[in-house]
C-alpha cells in the first residue's frame, strides 16, 4: 500500500480510482467492511483502490463547542492497520479551515474527481461531507448523474444487534468496557508509551510495574481502574495486570498508567511498550495501608492471569 500525507492541493493526481472517504478512527469492523468493498470493486474493474482520511478530526477544526475528540487510533496506528487491507493507496489529507469550508460540490469536483480521478465512491450508510456536513448519500447520488461516477452505500455492521461506530466504541472504552469494545474493533484496544521511572512502590509491594510516559495526548484512555491485558515489547507479548488512575492510596493526584508484566523481571526503561486491554477487573480504590494494597494487587494479578488463560491468550500459570 502506498501512502501520501499532506494538503489536498499538494499530491500528484490519481487517475481511475474507486474511493472511500472518512476519518476511519479505530479502523473497526464497520470501516473494514467498506474498505473490503473498495478493494473488491477496484479489482473487478481494474481500477485503483484509494482511501482518503484526515490528520485531525474535523470536529476539532470546526470547533463545535464539544471539545477535542479523543481518538481510538493515531494517524500512525491507522496507517499500520490499513497496510494489510489490500488498498493501493491511503491518503492522509491535512484537515484545515480551507478544506472544512469546501462545499459538497467543490469537494467532489475538485478533490474526488479532479485530483483522485474517482470513478466510483463507496461510503457508509451515515456518510456526511462538505461544509457543515451538508453533503450525504443523496447528494452524491444526485451528483453522480451529472458528473459521471457511481455510488455504493455499505450497510452498517452489527455486533449483538448494536451498530458498530467510532462514537459507540469511544463510549464503551471511556466507561472501561474494553471487552465489549474488542468485539467491535476486531482487536484489543491499545495504548503505547515509553517506560519511565516511577516512585518504585511496585517493587516495594513485590509487584514491580512498568510506568508508561509519552502516551499520545490525543488518544482515548480507558476509564480509571484495573485491567487484565497483554504487553507487547518489540516482538514479545507478556500477560499483564494494568492500572490506570491516580493511585488514591498514596494521594498523588497524578494520573498514570502502570503495567505489571506477570512472571517478568527485566530492565526495560526507555523501551516502547504497547498495552492491549482485554478485560476490566475492578474500579480504582483507596486502601487503608500498603499491606492491604499489596494483598489486593496479588489478587488482581491472579485474576488477570486467570482471565487471560480462560480466553486462551496465555497458558494457565502455576
Amino acid at each position: 500500500m502506498d501512502t501520501f500525507r499532506g494538503s489536498w492541493s499538494s499530491f500528484t493526481d490519481v487517475r481511475d480510482s474507486v474511493v472511500t472517504v472518512g476519518m476511519f478512527d479505530g479502523v473497526h469492523l464497520g470501516h473494514r467492511s467498506i474498505i473490503q468493498r473498495v478493494v473488491e470493486s477496484a479489482n473487478q474493474q481494474s481500477l485503483r483502490s484509494v482511501l482518503i482520511t484526515f490528520d485531525a478530526h474535523p470536529r476539532d477544526v470546526v470547533h463545535d463547542g464539544a471539545g477535542p475528540v479523543p481518538l481510538l487510533t493515531t494517524t500512525e496506528e491507522k496507517l499500520c492497520l490499513l497496510r494489510e487491507s489490500g488498498l493501493d493507496l491511503a491518503m492522509v489529507i491535512h484537515f484545515d479551515h480551507s478544506l472544512a469550508h469546501l462545499s459538497p460540490t467543490d469537494f467532489v469536483q475538485i478533490i474526488l474527481k479532479g485530483r483522485v480521478g474517482m470513478r466510483r465512491i463507496i461510503i457508509g450508510y451515515n456518510h456526511a461531507f462538505g461544509k457543515n456536513r451538508t453533503g450525504d448519500r443523496e447528494t452524491l447520488i444526485a451528483m453522480s448523474r451529472t458528473i459521471g461516477f457511481s455510488v455504493e452505500v455499505v450497510n452498517p455492521v452489527r455486533v449483538n444487534e448494536q451498530i458498530i461506530s467510532s462514537s459507540y466504541l469511544r463510549n464503551l472504552i471511556s466507561q472501561g468496557a474494553v471487552g465489549e469494545a474488542t468485539a467491535g474493533l476486531g482487536r484489543f484496544y491499545t495504548l503505547r508509551g515509553t517506560v519511565i521511572h516511577g516512585f518504585g512502590r511496585g517493587r516495594r509491594l513485590h509487584c514491580p510495574t512498568a510506568n508508561l510516559g509519552l502516551i499520545r495526548p490525543e488518544k482515548l484512555s480507558p476509564h480509571d481502574g484495573i485491567y487484565a491485558g497483554l504487553a507487547r515489547l518489540r516482538s514479545e507479548v507478556f500477560p499483564a495486570a494494568i492500572s490506570i488512575g491516580y493511585n488514591p492510596t498514596f494521594g498523588e493526584g497524578k494520573h498514570s498508567l502502570e503495567a505489571h508484566l506477570i512472571n517478568f523481571d527485566r530492565d526495560i526503561y526507555g523501551e516502547e511498550l504497547e498495552i492491549q486491554f482485554v478485560e476490566h477487573i475492578r474500579s480504582e480504590k483507596k486502601f487503608g495501608s500498603e499491606t492491604e494494597l499489596a494483598a489486593q494487587i496479588q489478587r488482581d494479578v491472579e485474576l488477570a492471569a486467570g482471565l487471560l488463560a480462560e480466553r486462551g491468550l496465555i497458558r494457565a500459570l502455576p
